[in-house]
Parts: C-alpha cells; sequence; structure tokens
C-alpha cells in the first residue's frame, strides 16, 4: 500500500466512519457518510450464516435462476444504497475527480465487509476492478452473486451514473496466508463481455428504488426505547469483537446492511418464502437461540441492539406474541411479509421454549409515527 493509500485509509477509518456510524443508541444503528441530507440510514447487523445458507439454496434448488435472483438483489441493493446514503457520484465529480469517492466508498464498505478493499478505476471505459480480502459470504463459499458481485455493481451504477453497469467474481481462491483473496470487474455489460463470455447477469431495474426521503426520515427517527444496551455495549464488553473490517461474534461474522435489503429480498423471493423463513428459522435456532437460551428477554435486547428496534415479548400462557417498535421503515413496508424476522424468532423461541413454534406476521402499523410489527404463533 503506498502512502497516498494509507493516507486515505487512516482518512476513513479515524474520522469518516467514526462520525458515518451510530452504535451507541439502543435499538438504532444508523449510516451518513454524505453531508448532503440529514437522513441517517437504519442499518441492521447480519449473520453470515443467512446469507451463506439461502444463496446455497437457492442456487442449489433454481441454478442461474437462482444465481440471477442473488444478483439482481445484490444489484438493487448496493445501488439503492448508495442512493439513500447519497454517495458522491460523476455528475458532481465529472472526469478523473471522480475517482476519489470510489475510493472512499470502497473503503468504507472494507470497514465491515473484509480485511481489505483496493480497486482500480478507469474513468473512460467507466470500469472499476476490485480485490477483495476476506469478503463476507464469499469467504467461505467462495463464490457471491449478492454482495461481492451484485452489490459491488449497484454501488458502482449510482457512483458513475450508469445503471448499465454489471459485475462479474473472477479468480476467487486462497492464498498462502489462509485469506480468501478474490476479484470482480464491474463494466458496462458491452465491455464486460469483452473479458468474459458467460456467468454474469444483467439487472437495469433501478428506477423504483429512489427514496422518499421525508418519509423515510419521519419513520426512521431514532427515540429512546426500553431497552439500555446499544451494539456499542456489546463491543465494549467483548461479546461481539471487532478486528481489521471483521465482526464477530465467537466464529459467527455479522456485516452491516443498510434495511432495504431485507424489503427487496422478500420482494425477490416471492416464489420462495418458505425458503427465506426456513432458512432464517435455521438461523435464529442455531446461533441466536445459543447466545443466551435461558433468557429470552436478552436475547429480545440484543436484537434490538443489532438495530431492530425495540423487540418485546407479550406472550401469555395460551398465546406467544411479539411486538417489534420502530422496526426500520421502507416505502415497501406493505408489500412484504416479514418472513426473515419471523423466520428469525420463531427459531429462537423453538430454541429456548425447547418447543417448535412458529411465528407469522398479523399486524403492522404506523398509528405511532413508526413502523410497528405483531408477530403472533
Amino acid at each position: 500500500m503506498d502512502i497516498k493509500d494509507k493516507a486515505v485509509k487512516f482518512y476513513i477509518e479515524r474520522y469518516v466512519i467514526p462520525k458515518a456510524l451510530i452504535l451507541d443508541k439502543p435499538g438504532f444503528v444508523d449510516f451518513k457518510i454524505s453531508g448532503k441530507t440529514e437522513v441517517f440510514a437504519r442499518q441492521i447487523l447480519v449473520p453470515e450464516s443467512f446469507f451463506i445458507n439461502l444463496e446455497r439454496k437457492i442456487i442449489s434448488g433454481r441454478g442461474d435462476a437462482g444465481r440471477k435472483i442473488m444478483y439482481s438483489l445484490g444489484k438493487r441493493f448496493g445501488y439503492r444504497f448508495a442512493q439513500l446514503g447519497r454517495f458522491e457520484n460523476i455528475t458532481d465529480h465529472p472526469g478523473e475527480k471522480v475517482v476519489k469517492w470510489v475510493d472512499i466508498a470502497s473503503k468504507f464498505v472494507g470497514g465491515t465487509y473484509a480485511t481489505d478493499v483496493s480497486q482500480t478505476t478507469d474513468v473512460t471505459t467507466k470500469t472499476v476492478d476490485y480485490t477483495l480480502r476476506n469478503f463476507v459470504i464469499c469467504e467461505k463459499l467462495e463464490y457471491d452473486y449478492f454482495l461481492a458481485t451484485g452489490g459491488a455493481a449497484g454501488v458502482v451504477a449510482w457512483i458513475l451514473q450508469d445503471p448499465t453497469i454489471e459485475g462479474k467474481l473472477y479468480n476467487s481462491k486462497f492464498d498462502s496466508n489462509g485469506d480468501h483473496v478474490c476479484n470482480v470487474k464491474c463494466a458496462p455489460y458491452d465491455v464486460l463481455s469483452q473479458s468474459f463470455e458467460s456467468d454474469f447477469f444483467k439487472e437495469t431495474n433501478v428506477d423504483d428504488l429512489k427514496p422518499d426521503l421525508r418519509e423515510y426520515r419521519a419513520f426512521n427517527a431514532e427515540v429512546n426505547i426500553k431497552y439500555k444496551k446499544s451494539f456499542q455495549s456489546y463491543l465494549d464488553a467483548g461479546l461481539f469483537k471487532y478486528k481489521r473490517g471483521i465482526i464477530k461474534y465467537k466464529e459467527e461474522r455479522f456485516f452491516l446492511m443498510e434495511v432495504s435489503a431485507i424489503y427487496l429480498l422478500e420482494m425477490l423471493f416471492s416464489k420462495d418464502k418458505d425458503l427465506l423463513f426456513n432458512t432464517a428459522f435455521y438461523v435464529g435456532n442455531n446461533l441466536f437461540g445459543e447466545m443466551e437460551r435461558n433468557s429470552l428477554e436478552t436475547v429480545l435486547e440484543l436484537l434490538s441492539a443489532l438495530g431492530w428496534g425495540e423487540v418485546l415479548d407479550f406472550s401469555t400462557r395460551t398465546k406467544k406474541r411479539i411486538v417489534i417498535n420502530h422496526f426500520p421503515w421502507t416505502k415497501w413496508y406493505k408489500e412484504i411479509e416479514f418472513s426473515m424476522v419471523a423466520g428469525l424468532l420463531s427459531g429462537i423461541f423453538s430454541k429456548i421454549s425447547k418447543k417448535e413454534t412458529v411465528f407469522r406476521k398479523t399486524g403492522l402499523e404506523l398509528s405511532n409515527g413508526h413502523l410497528t410489527l405483531i408477530f403472533d404463533e
């Protein structure tokens, strides 16, 4: 790494990331990288095993159609995230000036997704070639159509203001140090076709992603909730560890994800809702349920700290009910059934109670100025 790269990396880690990420507010994990807007993008901390299992299963079951679903999810999510975060783009910084913002976005993503993200950018051909080291999901699968490929393409498509920019992952391997390293090339489809013959996809449907910033800000406003622990509390206590761009609970990696991904995921999985639920159930049962198996409230406080809002148990002897106040809102809130959330809650309850429990969303409201979700057995 040359002196200039070190200076940029230091600037990102020391000044940009601490100001952009809010980790010390119970119920909320928020992100702000651009000074252009007062909107703080709602984040959740997601266990890597959910997407590892989901991607493996959808591809095993549906082949190229499954790969296309995961790629489309990533491309749309990456574009939406960059758009919502108001990442600087080539319109603001024409010509070679935009290269700095590609680098800043890369270093920020590397903050929780990888031990290192580096890239070369050719503005003339609208090409960005990434080198990813120990990138989340891809490190375990040795491929990843969701974040490493589609997500990268979406971010670059926004920064270079060209929805035809797509992504292709190649040279996936482990080096002599045991680190997983791969490359992802992002470029317009016709440029990408000159380097690769196949195994990459098109996804140019991004026109519906623009957020309503006024509503997003209003329904996602930070407030005080019942719980006192934030994600920063768990970092300080050592339950979660952060080192070299990797967040871990024991052997499980977690990463930050703007909540639009949950909504986009379920809309794309409209024909595979059972797969979505069952994958989340497995993770809830085998990960969260193990964390505090004898204390449901402790687990619910942890879910709140991971960015879920205020997660409350309203169960009685005859009926199990979970209410989530201040769950991260997007404009698609009426279009999904929150199957991922229901699956995680079901897995957690089943583990703690030692009895299979299946939750489904039974209620949804905005009457108090925030999104409330109700899940009943």
